[in-house]
């Protein structure tokens, strides 16, 4: 009986996982969203990663499947050497589910084109946030870019 009363009292004491509100997760996404854009402009390719869970995924513009820390620090240090700056995130909806959910929003940046031209791009941004021991990231990014 005392072996019940112990489990039953840890398990009281465990933390209860709360369900994200709508206004928690645009206070995340926001956050986020700020946080990519500062550091895209300080071209820091491990601080774009940490943004990332650590098997966090980036499915970028051209398709690539980024996967993991390690690969988008080494994409990042690609996307920087190509030129790339001026990236803003503009956060239009988010959708709580269960301790995470998605955002959906508009973003513009400045890349080279196929021939190397730099060109402001504009689009839209899907991202799945996650909650983890070490605070909230990027679970799965995908960008879409209009044809022209």
């Amino acid at each position: 009986m005392k072996l019940l009363w112990s489990l039953l009292l840890m398990a009281l004491a465990l933390p209860v996982s709360a369900a994200v509100t709508e206004t928690e997760l645009m206070q995340v996404a926001v956050d986020l969203g700020h946080r990519y854009d500062a550091t895209y402009g300080e071209k820091s390719p491990a601080g774009m990663a940490s943004l990332y869970a650590r098997d966090g995924i980036l499915v970028s513009p051209s398709g690539a499947i980024i996967r993991g820390r390690d690969a988008l620090q080494a994409y990042y240090v690609k996307r920087f050497a190509s030129g790339a700056h001026g990236h803003a995130i503009k956060i239009l909806e988010v959708h709580p589910s269960g301790e995470g959910g998605y955002s959906i929003a508009d973003f513009s940046v400045t890349s080279p084109d196929a021939k190397g031209v730099m060109q402001e791009v504009k689009g839209h941004i899907v991202a799945i946030y996650q909650h983890d021991a070490d605070g909230w990231h990027l679970s799965l990014v995908e960008p879409t870019i209009p044809e022209r």
